[in-house]
């Protein structure tokens, strides 16, 4: 009998610690980050906060506009694997245009929730 008015409060404290454990996991934002360009469009939906991905294909496949789908703001990088400082960051709901001419093309190649 003993025994198990301890067990109670040992495994109550084992379940709240158990559910504080899983609070500190990777949040994702809630919905899609569009990225467009002359070929076609990537979709990167329900993006992991702070994860960078790669929406590039190789060095003049970059992507020219980014439409922030989500209820996080994105980062967007010229740079592969989201290196350096955002080039910019698109407000949810907003579309962010890498460039306005045909001169000199800034391509996007990474993107990352924040």
């Amino acid at each position: 009998m003993r025994k198990n008015l301890y067990r109670a409060p040992v495994l109550a404290a084992l379940s709240a610690a158990a559910l504080l454990a899983g609070t500190g996991a990777a949040q994702a934002a809630t919905g899609v980050i569009d990225v467009h360009m002359y070929k076609g469009e990537r979709n990167v939906s329900n993006p992991e906060n702070g994860k960078c991905y790669n929406v590039s294909d190789g060095y003049n496949d970059g992507r020219l506009l980014v439409t922030n789908k989500t209820d996080r703001k994105v980062k967007v990088f010229v740079g592969t694997d989201c290196q350096g400082t955002a080039d910019a960051v698109v407000e949810p709901g907003a579309t962010y245009r890498a460039s306005e001419s045909w001169g000199m093309l800034f391509y996007v190649r990474s993107v990352q929730a924040v």
